[in-house]
């Protein structure tokens, strides 16, 4: 005959029940690995050489700003380890890394061949992205072409490879050069130039910063005629080759910013909104100089990884 539980005892059989159920609910989670030890210029610390230029570096109060310090910050947390500015000229940052005297340098870095053959260069923590800034009220689509820029009078800054490109657009008005950023803005907003070519994250930085100034930026549409106007790059960050266990740390945390989306969160924080930042190029320009198609490691700073994304979870 089956047995058929007492009322008593199928209380008791259910209490039991629940307590095994309630231990293994209760069960502590893992405990976080310890921090690796990692060789740093100044043991416990990341020192980060920047040059302190607002959106993507800064320090205000003794506290780390702007998007790129502050994705370093987040990394070196998870690392165990704190972040510390060294700032200085941006053409003082690479030798500073190459000497020693730094661990990283960032700040809207650019990837370029020749740095690669000098540094280690992180996967990237966004893309470099080619805006024209134009009043708020002016029509517009979600990309321009540069074609369209014809009849128009458009502004940008003495020296940069824009006003390469911008001089080349057949029928363009005119192209008026400044000496910097505020003049040009200024001359827009006061409708004696139609369109400015400036640097993307400091005109959205001034948006941010001067809501007032009614300005928009919409991204230039790839066209292979502008290559300086319509190309899109690479931002990263530099580290020495003589250290590739710390490379292969940080490089790990990228890939948690990224798969957390920490990154476009910081750059929104500092003014950086649009998507474009955070979609992938149409392709690899690294290819065959310090990735292969892999994604692997060659070149000068070619070296086997190691696996640090369990600091990452």
């Amino acid at each position: 005959m089956p047995f058929a539980p007492s009322p008593l005892s199928r209380r008791a059989f259910l209490g039991t029940t629940a307590a095994i159920g309630t231990g293994l609910l209760a069960r502590p989670a893992l405990a976080a690995p310890p921090p690796p030890k990692l060789r740093t210029v100044e043991d416990g610390y990341i020192t980060i050489a920047m040059s302190g230029t607002m959106p993507v570096t800064g320090l205000h109060d003794g506290k780390l700003e702007g998007s790129d310090a502050l994705m370093v910050q987040a990394i070196a947390e998870k690392l165990g380890l704190q972040a510390k500015p060294a700032i200085m000229a941006w053409s003082a940052t690479i030798q500073a890394i190459r000497s020693g005297r730094a661990d990283i340098m960032c700040g809207d870095m650019g990837w370029t061949k020749a740095r690669a053959d000098a540094m280690l260069l992180t996967d990237a923590i966004y893309y470099g992205v080619n805006f024209i800034t134009m009043r708020a009220d002016h029509p517009s689509g979600s990309v321009i072409d540069p074609n369209e820029l014809k009849g128009a009078v458009v502004g940008s800054i003495t020296g940069t490879n824009y006003v390469v490109d911008a001089k080349k657009i057949p029928g363009i008005k005119d192209v008026m050069l400044y000496d910097n950023t505020d003049s040009c803005v200024r001359d827009l907003v006061a409708g004696r130039t139609d369109y400015a070519i400036l640097d993307s994250m400091t005109v959205d930085y001034l948006i941010l910063q001067q809501p007032g100034l009614a300005l928009k930026q919409v991204p230039i549409k790839p066209n292979d005629q502008y290559p300086n106007l319509s190309g899109k790059g690479l931002a990263i960050m530099g580290m020495n080759q003589d250290n590739p266990d710390l490379f292969d740390a940080v490089n790990a945390g990228i890939k948690w910013l990224w798969a957390t989306k920490k990154n476009a969160e910081l750059l929104a924080l500092n003014g950086m909104t649009s998507p474009d930042y955070v979609t992938l190029p149409p392709s690899n320009k690294r290819l065959g100089t310090d990735r292969d198609e892999a994604d692997d490691l060659i070149g000068p700073g070619a070296h086997p990884r190691k696996d640090f994304s369990a600091y990452f979870t």
